[in-house]
């Protein structure tokens, strides 16, 4: 499949709701290389989204935490951080409304590309 029409069917795909769970492209994943499993976003108790991501190590947890306070910065739409050694939570609400938005649905679903993004990269520098 062409590069064009990848990015094609993930467009197309990616307006699905965030509760299906899942992106339309995953990753080529080598099989020798451990990744660490990413949990699916859940609703908390609170009604916020919230999710739990583990990183290999502390630069790999700071480089996610990075560009997520880039996209923060860009979109104007904040997160809540929860940062303890090489594990980040962030739990998602659009506060004027105190309900879950499109807005929230989409830095989810950057969280989630950034986050597969420092797995893959990862697992191919040394290809």
């Amino acid at each position: 499949m062409k590069l064009v029409e990848l990015h094609r069917n993930y467009i197309r795909e990616s307006a699905r709701s965030i509760i299906d769970h899942s992106l339309p492209v995953k990753p080529v994943q080598p099989t020798d290389t451990p990744i660490l499993a990413i949990e699916k976003w859940k609703l908390d108790d609170e009604g916020k989204l919230r999710k739990k991501y583990s990183f290999e190590s502390v630069e790999d947890r700071n480089s996610f935490v990075t560009t997520m306070m880039n996209y923060e910065l860009e979109k104007g739409h904040h997160a809540e951080f929860v940062v303890s050694s090489r594990e980040v939570t962030l739990r998602l609400i659009t506060h004027d409304v105190d309900k879950i938005t499109e807005l929230d649905k989409n830095y989810a679903k950057y969280a989630d590309v950034v986050r597969r993004d420092i797995s893959y990269n990862k697992t191919t520098r040394h290809v």
